[in-house]
Parts: C-alpha cells; structure tokens; sequence
C-alpha cells in the first residue's frame, strides 16, 4: 500500500482526510492527495558502506581465530585446547613441581589423565605458547590486511582462513 508524506508526516491513504470547502473527504484519490501537496513517500533503503563491510569482515575474522578451526592441538590423538590463563597456570605448576625435584607431571583436560616427563610437559607448554602466539600474529596481520582493502567486492572475498601456522600434535 502506498505511502504519502507531507509536513514530515507520513500516511497511508486511507489515513488522509482532506478538509476543503469545510467539508472532509475521506479516502481520497491519488491525484486529490497529490493536488494537496502530498508526495509519494517510498522508504529508503540502506546501503552498506565500506566500513560496514570491513567491521562485518573483521568479526568473522575474529569468530574464526576463536574458533576450534585455529584453537586446537592434539595429545596423544585427542583434540585439545588450552586457553591462555590455563597455559600460565600450568607453567606456574609445572615450575613448582618441578623445584621441589619432581621428575613427572600429571596434566588433565577433562577426564583424561596424561602422566608426562617434566621436560616434556615445559616443552608441550612452550610450543603451545609459540603455536598461540603466531596464531595471534596471523590475525592481526588479517585484520589489518582488510584495513588496506579498497573496495568492498574485494572485502567480501577477501579469504582470511590462510597463514595460520600446522595444528601441533604431541
């Protein structure tokens, strides 16, 4: 159904009642509603801009590096993630057992049990952070990488699931 606007008001036809002479009309005809001044109000309609498509761009790159795509190693065959607060306090244990001259570690992720030489577990620990750290370093470059994209047919095709370095296997 059409719309009508005049003095900022917008109004379906059959809203308008146009008052002449001193007498109402009540539904009156297109060209009646044209003649007083009313103008066919057609909604806009929105645009994405090219920041949106950058903003929308950036956050699938961000779900992404959250994701189990990015966040996994494996041990032992099971697929396995360990957040930065875990990674840091496992390396405070591992630091602790280890001064009090404990030759083994017994790390658990969930139900499951993996009893570890000490310089294992450091090392597991160390190439976890490393493998972190780069993942981090590859998504920031993609990030600014859509920065310096120029168009908006290049931001949606822009692949951003590349330069993210080999799942660690233990």
């Amino acid at each position: 159904m059409k719309r009508y606007i005049k003095d900022g008001k917008i109004k379906h036809r059959n809203e308008i009642v146009m008052r002449k002479d001193g007498m109402n009309t009540y539904n009156p005809t297109e060209e009646m509603i044209l003649a007083d001044g009313w103008e066919e109000y057609i909604t806009p309609t929105y645009e994405p801009t090219i920041e949106d498509y950058r903003r929308r761009k950036k956050d699938e790159i961000t779900r992404y590096d959250s994701s189990d795509e990015v966040n996994a190693f494996y041990m032992q065959g099971q697929r396995m993630w360990l957040d930065k607060a875990t990674r840091a306090g496992l390396m405070l244990r591992l630091q602790a057992e280890q001064s009090m001259g404990k030759e083994t570690t017994t790390l658990w992720y969930g139900s499951h049990q993996f009893e570890l030489p000490m310089a294992n577990a450091f090392q597991m620990l160390y190439a976890l952070e490393l493998y972190a750290s780069q993942c981090y370093d590859n998504t920031q470059r993609l990030l600014a990488a859509v920065d310096a994209l120029e168009s908006k047919e290049e931001i949606d095709a822009y692949d951003y699931r590349t330069g993210y370095p080999v799942k660690l296997e233990f």
